[in-house]
């Protein structure tokens, strides 16, 4: 999912070192990765890493016999090839290419103006995928010879593994917008500081950025633009807060949709570590080795292999049962077989925070859980654990237990990293406000 996925276009050693741990790690609290169909085709990070290499990397034996990558991505008829050529044809926006803004927008308009959906489907069976994206690619004049067959050769190395079964493609579901509004409603206008913000927020929460009865983020984000270019700070704060809002609810949706958890970065840090610190003696903590995400990503493909193979019983209770001491166990695990990565210039602690939601006088039931997930690349992950989000949720809804992932620490309030947010889908019986 594109996110705030910056282009990559070749990884240093130690960027793609961290790059795998986040995807490892992704794949520890889920079991899998389920990506929309533009993180997989317009996604920076698997611009820069291909299948072959990441079955021998990223694959846990404990899942398919380590035969199968552990991804699921969506497509319309679960048809990736179909997806890609769809995307050339009407003038989609590749905002992970390694070039500036400026040529990606050209890009666009150029494949907007060429944009011939029956005839792409028509020269597909002739031309097959492949071909027919390098026509169309070509056709523009945006991308210089070079960057075009590189990126050619990028979709094919994921299409063919689609083909030969080595990730998952599964039909395009609707976002669930009605669930994610139920569960984070939009800001309210006095968040806005300027008219225009407040202009931008009521013509999303009003339809007016709708396409087909749907919220559309490009037309939020074309909303947002003027103010980002405005020159007033307000303005500027304002954008951001809504698009960091828009972004909330637009990959919730489709979690919510898919039956999926959801990683998505949350901008309320200081909110989240006060709310974790209130909660201190209700808070089991699970304690990770310092860099843990590193650590993950510097573990060769064999090392991996045996890693999970090692900890397969504890992820699988993890997996099925959220079993913290199980997660616990991994990260032992971890602790014993890695040592310190060098030091580096980034030094935030990652923490995963599980808050259980139970039912409320209302008589709704949800769960949510929040943890450490991709900064790269906003992550959907794994295949969710029994239940479903409700629909229409309302009503106060009654934290029963926080848990946490943290590298060395000991006390909620000693926690100065990042807090992403990651949401279980799934029903529970009872609790303190349960009926």
């Amino acid at each position: 999912m594109p996110g705030a996925t910056a282009p990559v276009e070749r990884l240093s050693s130690l960027e793609r070192a961290e790059l795998l741990g986040r995807l490892r790690w992704d794949v520890i609290q889920g079991g899998s990765l389920f990506l929309t169909y533009p993180q997989l085709l317009d996604g920076a990070a698997f611009a820069a890493l291909r299948p072959a290499a990441l079955l021998d990397e990223l694959a846990v034996r404990a899942i398919g016999g380590g035969a199968v990558l552990p991804i699921r991505v969506n497509s319309r008829d679960a048809d990736l090839a179909g997806q890609l050529i769809a995307m050339l044809s009407t003038g989609f926006l590749f905002s992970s290419l390694p070039i500036a803004d400026e040529q990606c927008l050209r890009l666009q308009r150029e494949l907007a103006v060429r944009a011939d959906g029956e005839a792409a489907v028509a020269a597909l069976a002739a031309e097959g995928p492949v071909g027919l994206a390098d026509r169309l690619l070509a056709q523009t004049g945006v991308l210089d010879d070079s960057l075009r067959r590189r990126t050619v050769a990028r979709w094919r190395d994921w299409l063919e593994a689609a083909e030969r079964g080595l990730l998952e493609v599964s039909p395009l579901v609707p976002a669930d917008y009605a669930t994610a509004y139920a569960l984070r409603p939009p800001p309210r206008p006095e968040v806005a500081a300027t008219d225009e913000g407040r202009a931008v927020l009521a013509a999303w929460t009003g339809g007016e950025l709708d396409v087909n009865g749907l919220p559309n983020r490009s037309r939020l984000y074309e909303s947002l633009d003027p103010l980002l270019r405005s020159g007033d700070p307000a303005a500027q704060a304002d954008a951001q807060t809504l698009r960091e809002a828009f972004d909330e609810t637009y990959y919730r949706a489709i979690a919510a949709g898919e039956g999926c958890l959801l990683g998505l970065t949350s901008p309320r840090r200081g909110v989240r570590r006060r709310e974790a610190a209130a909660l201190v003696e209700q808070t089991p903590v699970v304690i990770y080795p310092t860099r843990f995400e590193l650590r993950l990503g510097l573990l060769s493909g064999a090392q991996w292999q045996r890693y999970t193979d090692d900890a397969a019983d504890a992820l699988g209770n993890w997996w099925h049962h959220r079993d913290l001491t199980a997660l616990q166990e991994v990260g032992d695990l971890l602790a014993e077989r890695t040592k310190e990565p060098p030091a580096g210039g980034v030094h935030e602690v990652p923490v995963t925070r599980l808050q259980r939601f139970v039912r409320s006088a209302r008589g709704v039931t949800t769960q949510t859980v929040a943890g450490g997930g991709m900064s790269l690349a906003t992550s959907l992950l794994g295949q969710g654990m029994p239940g479903a989000f409700v629909a229409g949720a309302g009503g106060a809804l009654a934290p029963v237990v926080v848990a946490a992932v943290s590298a060395g620490v000991s006390r909620l309030t000693d926690f100065r990293g990042r807090y992403d947010v990651i949401e279980l889908p799934g029903a529970t019986e009872g609790g303190p406000d349960g009926d």
